[in-house]
């Protein structure tokens, strides 16, 4: 259907329209060559023939002028009828969008893309954050950004536990459709977990350089009666590594000295040891080993060897010595620091009340599982791991801590007691999944075995950056797009108001002619 649009006035059939606007010529022809003949008038001279015949002569001119006008004016309306006029309303301007990351906001890099966000927020672009509900960033808070202060920085900083920047980024297009999005965030590849979903080419992506590097101590244990393992990490694009080192116990208040972590002191206090670092950060002492301890029964026993090397290569990350036992009984006693269940057999009712706080208890998928054929891609890695069996088990209150490529959870979190119960979906056997071979899982594990604050003290140094490739801009399916006009107002369709109009021109066309009936026109004649 042809459309032809003039300001906010839309005609859906314009070829209809200007044939019958063609009915103008009707009234046109009727005006000429429709004349009424003169009324004959007898005079007795000829000398009134030339006054007569100039009379005629004036009639030639037009006559009934607005008559003629005005039923042009209606062949014209009802061609507007004809035609399909409508009234369509304003768009609402459509406003681009800047998101910027949480850690981009909280970091002092943000000085280094300011000019450029500057520039965008002049051209109309809103500025909000990327994470749920993606609240506007206020022009006054935008401004103290400028010149940021210890508070405000750490105010900014508590947002820091980010979503999944692909899955925010999804979201954005989703609730911002077809409207021009600017993304502004930084390149640590701990915020982009999963494969990358297909974004419209309306959405650019900005990285924002990261230092290149990180130090950090990441966790403490006394050796001994006279030394300290420190296990220090380094974190760069590529990669994140740690090394340990021995010092001698120094006495209490005095310095510990590393070299390019400056500023760690050692303290005693009545819950035990501790170092603080330059920015006030705490790592406890640890002064007991790490005891894991691996319980299996001869149907597990392949893939008991799979967590045995992958319990071992995580051990040389941790700072204090690992004592793996392997069993078929549980221990008696306190619960060790780590326990594997490998067995189809419940796990016991009173591990509720044993489990103190830091106590793990992992166990893995049951029964035979269904067949779902996906993948994982671990975020310490870009290669794809093969999921190819999940149990059916539902656990009440988890949390997600992976999940595949479809959003399936993988690996769930939940309080066992003053613990903590680690539920893997599926198995290290190769018949479940890759991750019994996956040179990833040690690096995955790691995180999760070192005491409670570790985690959040390795994600924060993370320096790791997701390769820039991921982020050019694929076009999404047409099926998913929607059309700009979808979005503009309802058009009002003119056409009843315009067949109304043409009705009141009809009847005063018909009102002006019969007036003009009742004035006959006269022509005076001479007789000899």
């Amino acid at each position: 259907m042809l459309a032809l649009s003039l300001s906010t006035f839309h005609v859906l059939h314009p070829t209809a329209g200007l044939l019958a606007l063609l009915g103008v010529l009707v009234p046109l022809l009727v005006y000429l060559w429709n004349r009424r003949p003169a009324r004959v008038v007898q005079v007795g001279s000829l000398r009134w023939l030339e006054t007569a015949a100039n009379r005629r002569l004036r009639r030639l001119k037009p006559e009934q002028l607005l008559l003629f006008l005005l039923r042009a004016t209606l062949v014209g309306v009802l061609a507007l009828a004809v035609a399909g006029l409508s009234w369509q309303e304003p768009a609402p301007p459509v406003r681009g969008q800047v998101l910027l990351s949480p850690d981009l906001l909280a970091s002092s890099a943000l000085a280094a893309v300011r000019p450029g966000i500057d520039s965008l927020r002049q051209q109309g672009y809103e500025l909000r954050q990327l994470r749920r509900g993606f609240p506007q960033v206020p022009a006054r808070t935008w401004a103290r950004l400028a010149s940021p202060t210890p508070s405000l920085t750490d105010s900014l900083r508590a947002l820091l536990p980010a979503d999944n920047l692909w899955m925010r980024a999804q979201q954005a297009a989703d609730s911002f459709p077809n409207r021009p999005l600017r993304v502004f965030s930084t390149a640590a590849l701990r915020r982009f977990e999963g494969p990358r979903p297909a974004l419209p080419a309306t959405l650019r992506w900005q990285l924002v350089p990261t230092p290149d590097s990180a130090h950090w101590l990441q966790a403490a244990a006394l050796v001994g009666t006279d030394s300290l393992r420190l296990l220090v990490g380094r974190s760069t694009e590529e990669a994140s590594t740690f090394r340990s080192l021995t010092v001698r116990r120094p006495a209490n208040g005095a310095s510990v000295r590393v070299t390019g972590l400056p500023g760690i002191s050692y303290q005693t206090t009545a819950n035990g040891a501790q170092l603080r670092t330059l920015d006030s950060t705490i790592v406890p002492v640890r002064t007991t080993p790490v005891r894991a301890w691996l319980l299996t029964d001869a149907a597990y026993a392949l893939e008991a060897r799979y967590w045995r090397a992958a319990v071992q290569a995580v051990s040389v990350g941790l700072v204090a010595p690992l004592q793996l036992t392997a069993a078929t009984l549980a221990p008696a006693g306190p619960l060790p620091d780590v326990v594997i269940w490998l067995k189809d057999a419940p796990l016991p009712a009173a591990w509720q009340q044993a489990a103190v706080p830091g106590t793990q208890v992992w166990r893995v998928g049951r029964g035979g599982g269904r067949a779902v054929g996906g993948t994982f891609i671990p975020t310490n890695t870009q290669n794809t791991v093969a999921i190819r069996r999940l149990d059916s088990l539902t656990v009440a209150a988890a949390e997600t801590v992976w999940q595949d490529a479809a959003g399936r959870p993988l690996l769930v979190r939940q309080a066992l007691g003053a613990g903590t119960l680690y539920h893997l979906r599926t198995r290290l056997h190769p018949s479940w999944s890759a991750l019994g071979e996956s040179p990833a899982l040690p690096g995955l594990l790691l995180p999760l075995l070192q005491p409670p604050v570790a985690p959040t003290r390795l994600l924060a140094h993370d320096q790791r950056t997701l390769d820039p490739h991921q982020l050019l801009t694929t076009t999404a399916p047409a099926a998913a797009s929607v059309s700009v006009a979808n979005d503009a107002p309802p058009a009002t369709d003119l056409r009843p108001w315009v067949v109304l109009a043409a009705v009141l021109l009809f009847g005063l066309e018909r009102l002006l002619s019969w007036r003009a009936a009742g004035r006959p026109l006269t022509t005076a004649t001479a007789s000899v």
